[in-house]
């Protein structure tokens, strides 16, 4: 008789075994949302908001490479399904090095009626050393790039050029590099107006960091979809997920905490501030009654550049 459950027997081990390797740790809440396979999340096309605004997302838009760890990869569709993450086992890039030209999430705002936009990138996992205690499922890393007007000029988009970078350097921690002080390179666009306005960027497993090197294939912008410009569902869903070990930074509950935590004053030293209207967009958010922890940390030195 128990030869008859041997088929269903066997279904019932490769479903558990499919199943737990999409289900995120029990701490990782999507909150009635689907979590989905990490690289079956469809990315969304570049979508950067209407006007001036979605002008300057895509003017400082990063050039991002990635020196060691896993490629950003989209973290919601259009559809609200979650990528589920990866556990952190295996190399640094075991199951997570073809994110291609993955997704990078923008939102413009202000700290101390100073302009920014910040850029997101989510990874399905990340390690920062050997051994499965040494890193976690689910990882978002930002940059922050601070900008200023000169001129009122509303049409003139060259008028507003980045005066500093702020970016993530583990976690909610957060590095600076000053535009004028040379700790930072800019690189122009491979389309569009040639001004050295992006960023260059890399990303060390958890450590984000400026890129000095020459450019090559290696180093690109993502595909960028603007706060703005995502559909109900997956603004929804990144609202509403709750991560273990880390956050969605630019969703209304974290946004202007992470704005705050990643300004930094001396960008602006004799820069008076523009008596122009301002270019970030819409009005700040409220900050939540209970904001996330932050911190701000001198500029790390840059992670090796061996991939």
């Amino acid at each position: 008789m128990l030869n008859n459950f041997g088929p269903w027997l066997g279904c019932l081990v490769l479903f558990r075994g499919v199943a737990s390797s999409i289900l995120p740790r029990a701490n990782d809440n999507a909150n009635g949302h689907q979590w989905i396979n990490h690289d079956a999340v469809v990315p969304f096309t570049q979508s950067a908001a209407d006007g001036l605004g979605g002008d300057l997302e895509l003017r400082f838009n990063p050039y991002l490479w990635v020196s060691g760890g896993c490629d950003p990869y989209p973290a919601v569709d259009g559809e609200g399904n979650l990528g589920a993450g990866l556990k952190p086992t295996g190399g640094g890039r075991s199951g997570c090095g073809a994110g291609g030209k993955g997704q990078v999430y923008a939102r413009r705002g202000m700290s101390n009626d100073r302009n920014g936009i910040m850029y997101s990138y989510y990874t399905p996992k990340v390690r920062w050393a050997k051994g499965d205690s040494n890193g976690h499922r689910h990882y978002w890393a930002s940059v922050v790039v601070w900008v200023n007007r000169w001129g009122c000029d509303e049409e003139d988009i060259t008028s507003i050029w980045p005066v500093g970078v702020s970016y993530t350097t583990d976690h909610l921690n957060w590095g600076t590099s000053s535009a004028a002080g040379g700790d930072i390179s800019f690189r122009a666009a491979d389309v569009g107006l040639n001004m050295p306005t992006h960023a260059k960027m890399q990303i060390h497993d958890n450590a984000m960091s400026p890129f000095k090197n020459a450019d090559g294939e290696n180093i690109f912008e993502r595909t960028l979809i603007s706060w703005e410009s995502l559909p109900t569902l997956a603004k929804d869903a990144l609202t509403d997920v709750r991560y273990e070990k880390t956050q969605v930074p630019f969703n209304d509950a974290n946004f202007q905490a992470q704005m705050d935590a990643a300004y930094q004053e001396a960008f602006f030293v004799g820069v008076a501030p523009s008596k122009c209207d301002p270019v970030e967009g819409p009005k700040k958010v409220d900050t939540p009654d209970d904001p996330p922890v932050t911190a701000t940390t001198r500029v790390p030195k840059p992670q090796s550049t061996d991939a």
